[in-house]
């Protein structure tokens, strides 16, 4: 019994890493149909910068840690002098799920969740940035234009909204202390309104979405939109927010039969999302995906953001590493 146990476990390893990694050719002949991102013969990979450029019945969902870099984090007395600054880091969390559904062959609606939460990690970090949640939602629809043999180009509409909750505890200290120091007992009670500030964004956006196949192995696609837009601040005055960004998927299943897929993406926004009241933001991505399923794609994306800092010219650079779970059921 013994022996079988121990013939299992040193045999059920490699099975499972050849399933996984096997030639994807005979998997790909089992499955009926074609799938919508498999176009001009080549796979698609799913991106979390570039957003789904087919309208098909999809479900993904992406997971992602991170840290910024190189933040400059200002040094305060309690009357609200800077002092100084100092370099320190936050560290956040990203979870995200898509649903699109297909309406015939050319239409489909879609929605998404989203939340992130980060906080910093260090004294100073935690002190002045404190911790942060924010939590969003989408909906959105694209109808198709244009199909080629070889390009295909769709016309889209969304609007996207995000809600921030921040708790300062810099800002609490400060107003209280004030506030006692003057007797005011107003103060005391703004001190308290001050440790958790929240506030909430809106995006209405139109664009277009395409994508070209030059070859089995190679593909490229790309995404833009413009509309009205504001930041998380009380600034109730609207801003012209534009999006745009292109990736090129590299597959080296049709040419050496491994089901292995890179992907770099590039994603710019006028107005960052999810960055506070950050303006432009710029992001770029490098993926590498399992591509031996024409219907389901698995994969970790890297993403390397550049965001300008809140109340200054200074820019500071983010790191996410973003694990991407895909299924299209057409």
């Amino acid at each position: 019994m013994h022996s079988w146990s121990r013939l299992a476990r040193r045999v059920g390893g490699p099975c499972v890493a050849l399933v996984m990694f096997a030639p994807g050719g005979s998997a790909r002949a089992q499955e009926t149909g074609e799938a919508q991102r498999y176009f001009g013969g080549h796979q698609f990979i799913p991106s979390t910068l570039v957003p789904n450029p087919f309208e098909m019945t999809n479900l993904t969902s992406t997971t992602g840690f991170g840290t910024t870099l190189n933040l400059d984090v200002p040094v305060v007395k309690l009357d609200g002098e800077k002092v100084g600054e100092v370099t320190s880091n936050i560290a956040f969390m990203l979870l995200q799920f898509d649903y699109q559904h297909s309406i015939g062959d050319r239409y489909a609606v879609r929605g998404d969740v989203v939340a992130t939460t980060r906080v910093g990690t260090s004294a100073a970090a935690l002190l002045v940035e404190g911790l942060s949640a924010l939590y969003g939602w989408g909906f959105g629809g694209s109808a198709r234009l244009v199909t080629k043999p070889s390009w295909r180009l769709a016309a889209t509409a969304d609007v996207r909204s995000n809600n921030l909750f921040k708790m300062s505890p810099i800002g609490f200290v400060r107003e209280l202390v004030t506030g006692v120091s003057n007797g005011d007992s107003t103060l005391v009670q703004a001190g308290e309104d001050s440790l958790l500030v929240s506030g909430n964004n809106i995006r209405l956006l139109g664009g277009l979405r395409g994508v070209y196949t030059p070859t089995p192995s190679l593909g490229f696609q790309g995404f833009f939109e413009a509309g009205m837009g504001d930041r998380f601040t009380g600034d109730t005055s609207k801003k012209t927010a534009i999006n745009g960004g292109a990736g090129v998927s590299f597959d080296l299943n049709p040419l050496k039969g491994i089901p292995l897929g890179f992907l770099g993406s590039y994603r710019g926004e006028k107005i960052s999302e999810r960055g506070d009241d950050a303006g432009t933001a710029n992001t770029v991505g490098l993926g590498f995906f399992y591509t031996g399923r024409r219907y389901f794609s698995v994969g970790l994306e890297n993403c390397w953001a550049r965001i300008r800092q809140p109340g200054s010219s200074r820019k500071f650079d983010g790191y996410t590493a973003r694990f991407v779970l895909s299924y299209d059921f057409n």
